[in-house]
């Protein structure tokens, strides 16, 4: 037998998956809360995601693949310029996190926290949305190097990771 086209966009489905785990957390997530926010059927959830642990796998890879470097990627290109672009980066968040309704701090952090210990796939996703995070620091810093804005004699490998330690700290402690 054929199998039937999907009815419903899995990218859509998969950023409503994340609303659910970014604000509950893996654990807390049940199938039922998942499911409804999703707004498919309990045989689609399973025919396309295979199981809670696959879908959340699947949503951190999407972050990974839009937040988490498109997002700060975004914020640096469209600055006039990369030290600016890490300025806003910083900006952003502290302005983000002292809103009451914004209380759940990074995705990624999240994870690490509540699962990467006990699931080494999720850890390696992790290990990968941070490195992301580096990497567009990093790129900003090279080109800030080659305009004036940072000093030759700084290290963009050290300061990238400073800065991505930096942040994620900031998006825990908010």
């Amino acid at each position: 037998p054929m199998a039937r086209p999907r009815e419903f966009n899995v990218d859509h489905a998969l950023d409503q998956a994340l609303q659910v785990f970014w604000s509950k957390g893996y654990e807390a997530s049940s199938l039922r809360d998942l499911i409804a926010a999703m707004g498919i059927s309990k045989s689609s959830f399973y025919d396309t995601f295979g199981s809670k642990h696959e879908l959340f796998l699947s949503v951190i890879d999407r972050y990974n693949s839009t937040v988490a470097a498109c997002g700060l990627e975004a914020m640096i290109q469209d600055a006039p310029s990369p030290k600016a672009g890490i300025q806003n980066i910083f900006h952003g968040i502290i302005e983000k996190m002292t809103r009451e309704d914004e209380k759940r701090g990074c995705f990624i952090n999240n994870c690490a926290v509540e699962v990467a210990c006990s699931d080494p796939q999720a850890a390696d996703r992790v290990a990968d949305g941070l490195a992301r995070m580096e990497e567009s620091f990093y790129c900003a810093i090279r080109r800030g190097q080659k305009l004036g804005e940072f000093g030759p004699e700084k290290e963009p490998r050290p300061l990238a990771r400073y800065l991505t330690g930096t942040l994620n700290g900031l998006l825990v402690m908010g």
